[in-house]
């Protein structure tokens, strides 16, 4: 996971497009992974999972010190490019294009996955701590 941090609000008057490209810019679509950038100003993590030859894996890593993502975190998902799934905790919601997906509080296993590997999902999704748990709620376009 990549951390961000905030910078001052004239700091960026004096940044090269090359430093203010590294600073602001977010580019996480990649075929095959899951990426994930957090954002230190709202505690905030922002990802995206490509998956091309299997299932791609949400977890917690060092940075949230929790036992898995959503330990104490609420995600919104939207997959943006061709069919796929989510599994959560062994239940499967089947995503097309443009489906949005609200995961709870306190769900444990999350995995992303595409139909067809040559064109695979591109799940986008934005993650926030959360105070309550509520259900897992699927939006279809």
């Amino acid at each position: 996971m990549e951390v961000r941090y905030t910078i001052g609000k004239n700091e960026y008057k004096h940044m090269s497009t090359e430093e203010l490209r590294d600073t602001f810019l977010v580019e996480l679509f990649e075929e095959g992974q899951l990426n994930l950038l957090y954002c230190e100003v709202e505690r905030s993590i922002v990802g995206a999972a490509v998956p091309t030859s299997g299932a791609l894996n949400l977890e917690a890593g060092r940075e949230l010190a929790a036992d898995y993502f959503c330990q104490r975190r609420e995600v919104g998902v939207l997959n943006i490019g061709a069919a796929g799934t989510v599994t959560i905790d062994g239940t499967d919601y089947s995503m097309g294009q443009l489906d949005g997906l609200y995961i709870g509080r306190g769900s444990k296993e999350v995995s992303f996955a595409s139909a067809d590997a040559g064109n695979p999902a591109r799940f986008y999704f934005v993650s926030y701590p959360a105070h309550t748990e509520y259900p897992t709620t699927q939006a279809k376009k």
